[in-house]
């Protein structure tokens, strides 16, 4: 897990300020998808973040890399991290950018784990809960038969557990 540096915070937010002034939130999302299958190649990850590579030479590989496939907003951000040798934080980068956008934008992230796959109809009474204040509801999903039954929903860092498990156990336990 990448870390949460500060200088990536920094830059997240003026990405997320640049979004925010240009509506353009789905572009950068769409680009920094893009970057994150690019630069996740190891070789040019190591060459773009070598001390022993010029900026000139970095700038060159990058353009190279991304060419015209992202928009000028994002080589420029992707410039000037190579340019003060930053690029080993991108990743921090896109952790506090994701954070940023899905707040900015009332998205809410959630897990849910139960003991067998979500049917389509339970997803979506699921997803209508959870949505009921509003805003965009992603969920991911996860099986784990050891739930007997019930669900685990987490939610940043709020973990609600509704699982058969968890019951017996607290039963088994006031009980002893």
């Amino acid at each position: 897990m990448p870390g949460r540096t500060t200088a990536a915070k920094r830059y997240a937010e003026a990405v997320v300020a640049i979004a925010r002034a240009e509506n353009s939130w789905d572009q950068w999302r769409k680009d920094f998808d893009l970057l994150r299958d690019v630069l996740g190649d190891p070789k040019l990850r190591l060459l773009l973040e070598s001390p022993r590579v010029e900026p000139g030479q970095r700038r060159e590989v990058l353009d190279r890399a991304v060419g015209d496939r992202i928009s000028p907003n994002t080589l420029n951000l992707l410039r000037v991290m190579g340019r003060r040798g930053r690029l080993g934080m991108f990743e921090d980068l896109l952790v506090w950018f994701d954070e940023m956008a899905d707040r900015e934008l009332g998205v809410r992230r959630y897990t849910v784990t139960t003991p067998t796959p979500l049917s389509d109809d339970q997803r979506e009474r699921l997803r209508a809960q959870l949505g009921a204040s509003g805003g965009q509801i992603i969920l991911t999903e996860q099986v784990d038969p050891s739930l007997m039954g019930g669900l685990v929903l987490r939610h940043e860092d709020l973990i609600r557990d509704y699982s058969i498990k968890t019951r017996l156990e607290t039963l088994r336990e006031r009980l002893n």
